[in-house]
């Protein structure tokens, strides 16, 4: 544990510029063994790092890092992202996918400098509880999916052009073809949506009868009222891809590209202007209520205080 405690943030985050500098060495120059080894190593050192400084905030807290802060709830998500880098690079030589999953690391994890960065003592008795960690858990999966459908939206989108002809130097870039691109991207707005409508219906059933607050749950509060509008439009997007079968992928990726990336502007831009997901009131939908209010939800006990 003393190594662990040694690691900062920093370690991790030039480990990853590391790796993404290697990635664009690549594609401006080309792929040999040993840009490769340099790659791969330094994604796994980042990773390892970053898993120390996650397990080390987690210690010093008590509280796993889904449920400790927005601080931590951000590197996690970061953590996700950076974890399919890796299997990605290992099971793929030639793919440049680096040069799009890593950028969005790298910002998760600024991201995460920017909002609050205190564990909040009052989730000590609930952390563990299965309501609050199936919120936490379906969320933080939910935006990982949003994220991934968005990048490969992008990606589709520049894979189109390469084969168009139109840009020859993204002849130089190797990326999936159109219809895995298309497929999958599908796959994950599906899951996106299914992980959002978990996450929201536990938190709204969470915030509703949640007490002993500074400030009372507000359904007009903009956190509150901006999810639900970008969960919206997820869902509309959702419903166009199933009921319109003739879409081309190139639509399917425009629709993604529009839906998730608004939805991650708001979503983070709400957060940051709020100073994190536990600073708003109305943020209960990223948090947790006293422990007797969820004892009451999971086991019927005592009243709740309206």
């Amino acid at each position: 544990m003393e190594f662990l405690s040694g690691v900062h943030l920093s370690c991790f985050v030039l480990t990853y510029l590391v790796a993404l500098v290697t990635e664009v060495y690549q594609f401006l120059r080309r792929r040999t063994k040993w840009t490769r080894s340099v790659l791969v190593t330094s994604a796994a050192a980042g990773l390892v790092a970053h898993t120390a400084y996650l397990v080390t905030r987690s210690g010093s807290s008590g509280l796993p890092p889904l449920v400790g802060s927005s601080h931590d709830w951000l590197l996690v998500l970061a953590w996700l992202v950076a974890v399919l880098y890796l299997i990605l690079v290992a099971t793929n030589q030639r793919a440049g996918i680096g040069l799009f999953v890593l950028p969005l690391t790298i910002t998760l994890i600024v991201l995460a400098l920017l909002v609050d960065k205190v564990p909040d003592a009052s989730h000590h008795h609930i952390a563990f509880r299965r309501w609050g960690m199936l919120h936490a858990a379906s969320l933080v999966i939910g935006m990982g999916t949003v994220a991934a459908s968005t990048l490969c939206a992008v990606m589709y989108l520049v894979q189109y052009q390469k084969l168009r002809g139109r840009t020859s130097w993204l002849h130089r870039l190797q990326l999936p073809s159109l219809e895995q691109l298309t497929s999958l991207n599908k796959l994950l707005v599906v899951s996106s949506v299914a992980m959002l409508t978990i996450g929201l219906i536990t938190g709204f059933i969470l915030a509703v009868f949640r007490r002993q607050t500074a400030e009372p749950f507000q359904w007009s509060d903009p956190l509150v009222g901006g999810t639900g509008f970008v969960w919206l439009v997820m869902v509309v997007a959702v419903a166009r891809l199933l009921t319109h079968r003739e879409q081309s992928g190139r639509q399917v990726a425009q629709l993604t590209l529009m839906a998730g990336g608004f939805l991650l502007l708001t979503i983070f831009g709400l957060m940051l202007l709020s100073g994190g997901i536990h600073e708003s009131a109305g943020a209960a939908v990223f948090s947790w209520p006293t422990e007797s209010a969820v004892r009451a939800i999971m086991f019927g006990e005592g009243t709740f205080d309206r």
